[in-house]
């Protein structure tokens, strides 16, 4: 039998689905594997979820398919997109596929936290050449949101502007703080979104995206049909179902979090950043030798510098792990292979 790897390095939410709420989605019958999916209950479930009408919901093959349709659809090659990073490592590569000019901000530390590129942002927007803004709130590998007044100020901008503006809220119920209030005023704004982080569905590859149904409706037009299965259809509208329950469960690894970032950080030499998300990145002395000892364990986490090809964005993330927080029975084993990594046994 294969060895069970500890999965902490794709920010998978891999135990937060109890057992009755993992029944729920295996149980699947009304997949009708002789015809193609509709999305319309879908839509329904998620428009009601988000609270927002059906005509402002695409659903996507995850939300990697909602950025490379959007950078299709409204940069294309040449196009200018300002990107703050480091931020999701797939915006780098699907930018470079679909051929577009990335104007690069680098975030910043201060103090022992992340601070946002706020005024550089502004900057790489003021003269209205961008094709496409892409935020990443919270930001993944940092952890970090946005503060209030960023994003009161990323709001300001984008009115009356021609740039699409468009927010990664792929772990906003782990932090809370959304853009959806301002869909309604500022139809150059999209906000994505997947069920692969706060559901723990991410096999099923369901993302979705709330926009003003003209942008919806340009997207829709250039993306292939059912490109989402049945089966991952059911599972979505089963937990859509169960979203006070999911929420629970989501309570507890945010609880799990905040401790896991307190236990790193009573360890000598160990930067923990603050996260609002469903991992913890942390600055550790030979961070490539410990991924590869935590690997040897039988743990996998993920190196933070090769994430992006920027070399500020590549300093801030020198010698950094991002590390999904342990489940509860796991975090026991984790402990003791994180300091057996750190202080390996000197050989006589």
């Amino acid at each position: 039998m294969t060895k069970r790897m500890m999965p902490l390095d794709r920010n998978e939410s891999y135990w937060l689905l109890d057992e009755a709420l993992e029944e729920a989605v295996r149980v699947c019958g009304v997949c009708e594997y002789s015809t193609y999916p509709d999305y319309g209950e879908l839509k329904d479930a998620l428009a009601r979820y988000a609270g927002v009408a059906p005509e402002q919901v695409l659903v996507t093959a995850g939300s990697d398919a909602a950025i490379e349709f959007i950078a299709r659809a409204y940069a294309g090659p040449g196009g200018r997109v300002v990107l703050p990073v480091p931020t999701f490592y797939g915006y780098e590569t699907i930018l470079g596929r679909v051929g577009a000019e990335i104007v690069p901000v680098p975030y910043e530390e201060r103090d022992g936290r992340f601070v946002f590129p706020l005024a550089g942002t502004l900057a790489a927007l003021a003269d209205g050449s961008a094709k496409i803004l892409f935020l990443c709130h919270p930001n993944n590998p940092l952890g970090a949101p946005l503060s209030d007044g960023d994003l009161r100020a990323i709001v300001e901008a984008a009115r009356g502007s021609e740039t699409l503006f468009v927010v990664d809220e792929a772990y906003f119920e782990f932090h809370g703080t959304t853009f959806l209030p301002y869909l309604a005023e500022l139809p150059n704004l999209v906000i994505i979104r997947t069920l692969s982080k706060s559901f723990a569905l991410a096999g099923t590859r369901v993302g979705y995206a709330l926009a003003a149904p003209s942008v919806v409706e340009r997207l829709g037009r250039i993306m292939p049909p059912w490109s989402v299965a049945h089966p991952s259809v059911a599972a979505a509208l089963s937990l859509l179902a169960r979203a006070d329950a999911v929420a629970a469960r989501r309570e507890a690894v945010i609880s799990a979090r905040d401790n896991f970032v307190k236990d790193l950080r009573a360890i000598p030499g160990i930067t923990p950043y603050p996260s609002r998300t469903n991992f913890v990145l942390a600055r550790v002395p030979d961070a490539a030798r410990v991924r590869d000892t935590l690997f040897a364990a039988g743990i996998k986490v993920a190196l933070g510098e090769p994430m992006t090809q920027f070399p500020a964005a590549k300093a801030l993330l020198s010698d950094t792990l991002r590390i999904v927080v342990p489940a509860p029975e796991d975090l026991p084993v984790f402990r003791q292979a994180f300091a057996a990594s750190l202080y390996p046994v000197q050989q006589a």
